[in-house]
């Protein structure tokens, strides 16, 4: 469905007419940090009587924050623009398991930076971090991380850090401009400009990237793909 929006006209025009509204800033947060997380799935008809809002404004609230998987490959496969806002832009994640949400994450970064510093988890952080399922050795994940750079085109644009830490250069860079983060970690935003505020640092933009969804209306994770149920790429496994 995402597909057949963008390529319209009238979507677009909708979009502009949505995001120009003084109290979509609010319904989008609310649904973000609220709503989102916990139904990924929700209808923009359901959301709508739910808010007391427009459809219309559902529909581009969930375009915003979600993407079915299906959607995200056409989206993969575009090419990167030509110019991009930002010099320096930077992420983070323990890339586990690289799947279409690491990837989604990725690509918001590289069409927003020119130079994109990925931040990866030092092994001690992923244990504090406390998950759910044995992660890899860091210089695994990092190996299988700048594999799918290579595989995309983006390795030339990419520099790799380690995170001992949840911020990373993300506070200690003043020439960094932007972060790209999910739904699920926008919260992170809050605490690492304030750190940047109190060093004298300009605050950085905040990108959103849509959760990605599998086949079944729920978030792909690693840990949902290291218990069989999907696949890196949110197909579901069927026994």
């Amino acid at each position: 469905m995402r597909r057949d929006y963008a390529k319209n006209f009238l979507w677009k025009v909708l979009v502009d007419t949505v995001k120009s509204m003084s109290l979509y800033p609010a319904h989008k947060s609310y649904v973000r940090d609220k709503i989102i997380t916990s139904e990924p799935s929700i209808s923009a008809e359901e959301l709508s009587v739910r808010l007391g809002i427009p459809l219309g404004e559902a529909m581009v609230i969930l375009d915003e924050l979600r993407m079915y998987a299906i959607d995200f490959e056409e989206e993969l496969n575009n090419l990167l623009p030509a110019e991009r806002k930002y010099n320096r832009v930077c992420l983070g994640g323990t890339f586990d398991i690289i799947h279409y949400g690491h990837l989604a994450l990725l690509l918001t970064a590289f069409r927003s930076g020119k130079k994109v510093i990925i931040g990866v988890t030092s092994d001690e952080l992923a244990k504090r971090l406390g998950k759910d399922h044995e992660v890899k050795p860091y210089n695994e994940r990092v190996n299988n991380l700048k594999k799918a750079l290579e595989k995309h085109g983006w390795i030339d644009n990419a520099t790799i850090v380690k995170l001992d830490d949840p911020y990373g250069p993300s506070v200690t860079e003043a020439v960094m401009e932007a972060i790209v983060v999910s739904p699920f970690t926008v919260f992170r935003t809050l605490e690492i400009n304030a750190i940047r505020t109190e060093g004298l640092m300009k605050p950085l933009d905040v990108i959103e990237c849509p959760i990605i969804l599998a086949e079944d209306g729920k978030p792909i994770s690693s840990s949902r793909i290291i218990r069989g149920e999907i696949t890196p790429e949110g197909r579901l496994i069927r026994s």
